[in-house]
């Protein structure tokens, strides 16, 4: 895998010599080492390109492997953090590797939730209840209804 901080100085020796080697073909008058310059120069271009590549890869790899590793806790029906244990995230999120904060607790007559501060699902903490189920509730029609 390729270090993060050595990564940059690869990429600046790579590009520096490719300018080099491409000033010293503006400045050669003979047509084949002139080609050969530029050829070697394409191939420097080509060599920043695959690194850059590998760099992405390698960051998408270790994202990957920090969601399976045991840096997070399940607690239902969040996600949390072991380093910011206080700090619930989202399950919606979490499954797609994405490490989203919910908002602050909430609650109301139909229960108790948080919604995803990124893609603003509400997830329910508490069972819904409804504390007065009404007048209409198990009704039955007919003569021997509600109303009896």
């Amino acid at each position: 895998m390729i270090n993060p901080q050595s990564s940059l100085p690869l990429f600046n020796a790579i590009a520096s010599a490719g300018k080099t080697i491409y000033e010293i073909a503006q400045g050669t008058a003979k047509l084949e080492e002139k080609q050969r310059l530029l050829d070697v120069y394409n191939s420097l271009m080509e060599l920043k390109r695959e690194a850059s590549e590998l760099e992405d890869q390698n960051h998408d790899l270790k994202q990957k492997l920090r969601f399976k590793s045991n840096e997070f806790e399940f607690k239902n029906p969040f996600w949390y953090e072991k380093i910011n244990p206080d700090r619930a995230l989202c399950p919606k999120c979490f499954s797609k590797e994405i490490v989203a904060p919910v908002g602050e607790y909430q609650q109301g007559s139909s229960g108790a939730w948080r919604n995803c501060l990124a893609c603003d699902t509400r997830i329910e903490e508490t069972p819904t209840r409804r504390s007065n189920p009404g007048p209409f509730s198990g009704a039955r029609s007919g003569p021997n209804g509600w109303m009896t």
